[in-house]
């Protein structure tokens, strides 16, 4: 349903325009003779295109109208008509901001086609502007899903590091850390706060793709280049062409491929399997290996010159019992993502985080996921207790084997890191929780579930300022 306003003070005039219009049965219109009356329907209502005369009384210019039309915030298309049709008529009825103009010298029959016409476009400009409104939530969005959740020194130094690697957007980028934590994220934040977020991401796992086609997945190749080679296939480099390709797991790449790699890296250009013309390509390379390539150069496995050329900039994802004061922050993290997905309200006991500030996490930040998707499925009430975490107990020492858990957490130090774990993570919560309401107490409590003057405390006591 489109709402149109009609604004002439030539009654007959308006009125015919209006039968004129009645057969669209997706129309829906207002009139109005005067100023005061177009103004108030302006103000009441949204309308999608307004019809209007240049000459209306008390308007002490023809634009008045038509600039006050699209001071709306839904800013309506605007048709002008005017009796004394003129090219400087035209000129400045465009300048206030008008979408088309007319001569009162047209037929009814013209003008609905104009009115048509005009409500088609609109139509394309709304629906481009819905999709370029939803690319921005994406992106945002995508921002918020590979945000490096973390606030110990450690993961400050990283975050700041991406930061510096995302604006550059140009150098390559090698990432090491065990299994599980983070890698790949790491390598999505940096695309997505670089100025290539707009541009693709293309993550290749060189451990996931079998060797005879590894080859045509990174580079493409042409038709009949091979058996079986019916069309011709972009690669991947092709494919992230502007944006970021991500190599992971780039110690399995085996020999033949990695001189490939090589001329990539030197010369950003590259031929498909069978093709006689290069590509080049704009590309950030991010490389990532949870293996030791310096002890593998010198073992012959990995070639040299390319572990330089992708050791550009060395970034280190440490483990998760590097910085156990981010557990908590983590766990909230994967709690409030599960119960926004499936509409829940499940929260984690007290005893339940002490038992994963001990755990170990051997397989990282995967596994404290892991884990507490396990409890938050299979818990049978809105708590997740000890007996719902997954842990196995940690093994037993064997003669003359230190316990991982004391040498990097001492029992007697226990209590006080967790203490300082739950403070921080409170205040990381509650300044969140104020920012997303401007710093207005009342609505930062209402949102947290906690009385206002609780949080009054807690600010208090946890020295949160804004800044």
């Amino acid at each position: 349903m489109y709402r149109l306003l009609i604004v002439d003070d030539d009654r007959a005039m308006l009125k015919g325009i209006e039968l004129n219009l009645e057969d669209h049965t997706d129309y829906q219109v207002k009139s109005a003779s005067d100023k005061k009356t177009a103004f108030e329907l302006l103000k009441q209502n949204e309308f999608d295109l307004v019809v209007t005369d240049l000459m209306v009384p008390e308007v002490e210019d023809g634009q008045a109208i038509v600039r006050e039309a699209k001071s709306m915030w839904y800013r309506p298309f605007v048709l002008t008509m005017t009796a004394f049709e003129s090219w400087e008529n035209a000129v400045s009825t465009m300048k206030a901001g008008a979408d088309d103009f007319i001569s009162k010298g047209f037929g009814l029959d013209e003008l609905t086609l104009r009115i048509e016409n005009l409500l088609k476009k609109k139509r394309k400009i709304d629906h481009l502007e819905f999709e370029n409104r939803i690319l921005k939530e994406t992106i945002q969005q995508q921002y918020s899903d590979f945000k490096i959740i973390g606030q110990t020194p450690v993961m400050k130094k990283l975050t700041k590091k991406l930061n510096k690697v995302a604006a550059d957007a140009q150098a390559t980028c090698l990432i090491y850390g065990e299994t599980g934590t983070g890698k790949d994220l790491v390598a999505r934040n940096i695309h997505a706060l670089s100025p290539r977020r707009e541009a693709p991401f293309v993550p290749i796992n060189c451990a996931a793709i079998p060797e005879n086609l590894i080859e045509s997945e990174l580079f493409g190749h042409e038709r009949g280049s091979f058996t079986g080679a019916h069309t011709a296939k972009q690669g991947k480099f092709e494919i992230a062409n502007g944006g970021v390709i991500f190599l992971d797991e780039i110690g399995e790449l085996h020999l033949p491929l990695q001189v490939r790699l090589l001329r990539v890296l030197e010369e950003r250009s590259f031929y498909r399997i069978g093709g006689k013309v290069p590509i080049n390509v704009d590309i950030m390379v991010l490389a990532a290996t949870n293996k030791d390539l310096k002890k593998m150069v010198k073992e012959g496995n990995f070639r040299q010159d390319l572990f330089y050329r992708l050791d550009v900039i060395t970034i280190e994802v440490p483990p998760l019992r590097k910085r156990r004061q981010d557990i908590p922050l983590l766990t909230q993290f994967f709690l409030n993502k599960f119960n926004r997905e499936r509409n829940k309200t499940i929260d984690l006991s007290e005893e339940a985080l002490k038992l994963l500030m001990l755990y170990n996490f051997y397989g990282n930040v995967r596994e404290l996921r892991n884990i507490i998707e396990d409890a938050f499925v299979l818990c049978e009430d809105d708590l997740i207790s000890e007996e719902n975490l997954s842990i196995m107990p940690t093994p037993p020492r064997k003669k003359g084997q230190r316990d991982v858990r004391d040498s990097i957490i001492p029992k007697d130090q226990f209590p006080q890191i967790y203490e300082e774990a739950v403070a921080q993570f409170e205040k990381e919560y509650f300044t969140t929780m104020l920012e997303l309401n401007d710093w207005n107490s009342r609505e930062a409590a209402k949102d947290a579930g906690i009385s206002r003057e609780w949080l009054s405390k807690k600010i208090k006591k946890l020295k949160i300022r804004q800044v």
